[in-house]
């Protein structure tokens, strides 16, 4: 067994004496401990700057705030009707389409739906945002 440790050890003393690590300043040292505090304090610090938000996250809070605004209207509107007995009568103007010309229209309207829908997919795989790169 000391065998092995004598073989270890002389092992070790040749790679420390073969191997000259350069000795780091104390401007490095400083600037990791320095960093090292910067990131305690962002971790306890209760008040965070918020970052800037991208545009898409824009977009969604308006949709969001619009699908919103929608909801509590309608909500507003027929609840109001059934629960209190109000009549609140909304006509809207229904075109006058034929049959034929009505599921034409389906028809189409849910291809194109599908395609865009299939087309906003594929935008977020690998495919699509070589394609999104190539064309910004």
């Amino acid at each position: 067994m000391t065998h092995k440790l004598d073989i270890e050890t002389r092992l070790d003393r040749s790679l420390v004496s073969q191997v000259k690590a350069p000795q780091l300043g104390r401007g490095f040292d400083a600037s990791v401990w320095a960093r090292i505090e910067a990131a305690e304090q962002q971790a306890t610090n209760p008040v965070r700057e918020r970052a800037a938000s991208p545009s898409s996250a824009r977009w969604l809070l308006a949709i969001n705030i619009v699908g919103v605004a929608v909801t509590v209207i309608l909500v507003v509107i027929f609840g109001m009707q059934s629960f209190n007995e109000v009549s609140v009568s909304v006509s809207l103007p229904t075109p006058e389409v034929s049959a034929a010309m009505s599921a034409e229209i389906l028809k189409f309207a849910a291809q194109g739906i599908t395609a865009v829908s299939v087309i906003f997919g594929l935008m977020f795989t690998p495919l699509g945002r070589r394609l999104r790169a190539e064309w910004t």
